[in-house]
């Protein structure tokens, strides 16, 4: 689903997320000792949640997939 060479290319959306303000210190001390941001450990854990069994069903459920050639 994620490559990093295409994620330059691809057209980014944006999303607010209200988080614990612990949850937003651990994530901002993790980006900062893995010398990368929270975005990225963000998106990286969006995509490992995405790639689980019951996100991918759905996904093939409702053609989630195919959303690009829908509109």
């Amino acid at each position: 689903m994620f490559s990093p060479d295409s994620e330059m290319a691809e057209k980014k959306a944006q999303i607010r997320v209200y988080l614990p303000t612990d949850t937003d210190k651990i994530l901002k001390i993790l980006a900062a000792v893995k010398d990368s941001s929270v975005n990225a450990l963000v998106n990286e854990a969006i995509e490992h949640w995405l790639e689980e069994a019951e996100q991918k069903e759905i996904v093939e459920k409702f053609n989630l997939d195919q959303l690009d050639e829908i509109g």
